[in-house]
């Protein structure tokens, strides 16, 4: 039988550039049927016949457009291989797709075939999946190599500093005391311990100083917050915003957030001198460091892949929002949010996708104006992939940061890298699903009422996974080739 196809498809090789374009197009069409169902049904019977040959050992094509020439045996094979590896996914999604909620969006792509699209261009409201398009523009600007620096400064004359102790903010967005990621939700996972910094000075021979730890935040904007925030969200899931923040803000013991975040972290490293034996004597206050003082320190933060972690898999708004100032300083020179998201656009554009439609507000997703595709966000994770520093940088199912407790049993479990997403009314969830040679990617995003309770969404997420997990790692293209002696 076999032998017979591949002379058949020979001769249909010699027929199609034999004649003009519109035959060759409807022949091809015809072939595609014709060749496809005894091609896989060849394989079938082959792969369960106990004398089956094996096939030789040879480099699988799971995905992009195929290179082989338009008209040829193999590019035929091909199509139908990758067909069959996503059949029973894309039967299982569509049961899935009729459950979404109406303003809600679905896209699933594996082996460079779509096998699920619902309203895929439609613009819905992302929540924290705004974080991925932030995250993958500060690779693309900042690199994954960039470090934040915070410096202290002041005129050391022996064990002490004559006058005021600036503590110089560098945007750190994960700057942190020793004590504070025990109180977190979830714990800060790459933390720039200011401790450090005090210990250093310390450990020069400083023992008092004459003036005030000054902090200085003049390296952004000082917007605190988001001005479309509501009351529910500000100094609570974010702010307020500033370039020298420590703790989030927070000051241990103290039941509110000091309004300037520069007096927050004079205040707490003032804390940390005297723990040390070091007087202060003035009062801790903001302001902007003098250009001819000394450097007596510094602190460096993990590079960038590393902080993304918190950003992905915690869900970080600060270190969202300080992110997206330091991507429109190092674009525009302008360390505001608007430069930054400007850039976020135009990163995400260079890449090859599309904004068309989608509306930016913030960086941490807090806001519900924000618009996002499930196209877009699909091309964006796409163009990264499992492997980068976007893909490892998202939470993996049933074990880290905002699916440690999500998605514990089942497929997913261990092995979906994404990124999740809530608001009222807003459940979204975006990135990779592990397959051999490669991986699902998709995005899922629920937009009406009540989707946010565990009730209405962990359902579609388990079902959705479910489907994903029916993926077939055969056939292979070489696995429908006619076979020669």
């Amino acid at each position: 039988m076999i032998t017979k196809l591949l002379r058949r498809l020979r001769r249909f090789d010699h027929h199609v550039v034999s004649v003009d374009a519109q035959r060759a197009t409807t022949s091809i069409i015809v072939a595609a049927v014709v060749f496809f169902v005894p091609l896989y049904s060849a394989w079938q019977v082959a792969n369960t016949a106990a004398s089956a040959a094996t096939p030789a050992l040879t480099t699988d094509v799971t995905g992009g457009i195929p290179a082989e020439p338009l008209f040829s045996v193999r590019r035929i094979a091909q199509t139908a291989a990758l067909e069959a590896r996503v059949a029973t996914v894309r039967q299982r999604l569509s049961s899935v797709a009729t459950q979404l909620p109406e303003q809600s969006c679905l896209l699933a792509r594996a082996d460079a075939r779509v096998v699920a699209s619902v309203r895929a261009d439609e613009a819905v409201i992302p929540a924290s999946n705004m974080k991925v398009l932030v995250a993958a523009a500060a690779l693309d600007i900042l690199g994954e190599d960039f470090r934040y620096e915070t410096r202290l400064l002041g005129n050391q004359v022996g064990g002490v500093v004559a006058g005021n102790l600036w503590l110089v903010g560098g945007g750190d967005p994960l700057l942190s005391t020793r004590a504070y990621p025990a109180t977190q939700q979830y714990p800060t996972i790459s933390p720039t311990f200011l401790d450090s910094l005090a210990d250093e000075l310390a450990a020069s021979g400083v023992t008092s100083v004459t003036g005030s730890v000054v902090g200085d935040e003049s390296r952004y904007d000082n917007e605190r917050y988001v001005p479309t925030w509501g009351d529910g969200i500000r100094a609570i899931e974010a702010g307020p915003l500033g370039a020298l923040l420590v703790n989030d803000g927070i000051i241990l013991g103290q039941p509110l957030k000091p309004a300037s975040p520069a007096v927050g972290a004079a205040t707490i490293f003032t804390q940390l001198l005297r723990e040390r034996g070091i007087t202060v004597s003035g009062a801790p206050r903001a302001g902007t460091a003098p250009t001819d003082v000394a450097q007596l320190g510094s602190l460096t933060s993990a590079p960038l892949a590393q902080l993304l972690i918190d950003v992905l898999t915690n869900s970080d708004n600060n270190a969202a929002e300080l992110l997206l100032k330091e991507i429109g300083l190092a674009r525009t020179q302008s360390p505001t949010r608007v430069a930054g998201l400007q850039a976020v656009a135009q990163a995400i554009e260079a890449r090859g996708v599309s904004t068309s439609g989608l509306v930016f507000a913030d960086g941490s997703g807090l806001d519900d104006s924000n618009r996002v595709t499930c196209t877009a966000l699909v091309a964006v994770i796409e163009s990264y992939g499992l492997d980068s520093s976007l893909g490892q940088g998202m939470a993996l199912a049933g074990t880290t940061g905002t699916l440690r407790s999500v998605l514990t049993t089942g497929p997913a479990t261990g092995k979906v890298r994404a990124k999740t997403g809530t608001l009222r009314n807003v459940k979204s969830l975006s990135g990779f699903f592990p397959v051999q040679d490669g991986a699902i990617s998709f995005a899922l995003v629920l937009n009406g009422g009540g989707v946010s309770n565990q009730s209405a969404y962990r359902p579609l997420w388990d079902a959705t996974m479910k489907a994903f997990g029916t993926y077939n790692a055969t056939p292979r293209t070489e696995d429908l080739l006619p076979r020669t002696k």
